[in-house]
């Protein structure tokens, strides 16, 4: 299995296990790295099957729906209204951490600005870090705010080292996507997708009749 990583690190893992749990003789392997590289590596034939959030291309990978996600600014508690400007902020120089490019976090936040029409960050005022643990904590000591998937941030929110806000100009929302290749091991990527479909609750589930609409 591969996976990007808000999917890999704070969603797939324990379908994961109890999938392993029913299944014991199937032993799977979880590889977790940005959509580019588990894109890559499916292409490959590195992977069997994969959990993103970012982007691919549709006419090479088969795709199933699953979960939607949304992202959210997060900065020390007090870092901002619980809804303020983006626009307003980038305006001001105040300082962003955000995901590499090549991450499904960053494409969002990259789609995000160009569908609003909102003005990019000057590159001062960015810090770019390729993994969450570094970016929580240089979050949590103050250095700037990012914007991240609020299931990455749930024990910081819950423990309250960390506070979430929206933008004034509106959600950001994802979906993520299973997504194969044609001619990789179809039966075990068909089983374990309807597994995860089954164990999800329903109110988090992803209808895939309104995504073709």
């Amino acid at each position: 299995l591969g996976a990007t990583m808000t999917a890999g690190g704070y969603v797939l893992p324990e379908f994961l296990a109890a999938y392993s749990e029913l299944h014991p003789r199937c032993n799977l392997s979880l590889y977790i790295a940005n959509t580019d590289e588990i894109a890559d590596r499916l292409k490959k034939h590195q992977l069997d099957l994969a959990l993103v959030e970012g982007p691919f291309d549709r006419n090479y990978f088969f795709a199933e729906p699953w979960v939607q996600d949304e992202l959210v600014a997060a900065g020390q508690p007090g870092f901002a209204a619980a809804e303020f400007s983006l626009a307003e902020a980038i305006a001001a120089g105040r300082r962003l951490i955000l995901r590499e490019p090549g991450s499904g976090t960053r494409y969002c936040f990259d789609r995000f600005l160009a569908e609003r029409g909102l003005p990019a960050p000057d590159i001062r005022a960015v810090q770019e870090v390729n993994g969450f643990e570094a970016l929580k904590q240089l979050v949590k000591l103050g250095f700037g705010f990012t914007v991240i998937s609020e299931l990455a941030i749930r024990e910081e929110l819950a423990a309250g080292t960390l506070a979430a806000a929206r933008f004034t100009e509106g959600r950001l929302l994802r979906t993520m996507h299973f997504i194969y290749m044609p001619h990789e091991n179809l039966k075990f990527a068909e089983r374990f997708i309807a597994f995860c479909r089954r164990r999800l609750p329903s109110d988090d589930r992803v209808d895939r009749r309104q995504l073709r609409s």
